[in-house]
């Protein structure tokens, strides 16, 4: 669950990235995708509240990830 998390996480990074590069980013989309990734991160969070001990299973998940 938390690599999906993590995964999810990721991939709304990229899709803020690519709205804040368009000619006329849509502010509404921004929002809501920021509200999902903020989301997540609470999700996360709750799993693990300690900042420096989920940036650690994060890095494992996803060094996990990319040997899949």
């Amino acid at each position: 669950m938390i690599q999906r998390l993590i995964a999810a996480h990721r991939i709304l990074n990229r899709e803020i990235r690519r709205e804040r590069t368009r000619r006329a980013p849509d502010r509404l989309r921004l929002t809501q995708l920021k509200k999902e990734r903020l989301a997540i991160k609470d999700r996360l969070f709750r799993h693990f509240p300690d900042a420096a001990e989920m940036r650690r299973v994060a890095r494992l998940a996803l060094g996990q990830m990319r040997h899949a």
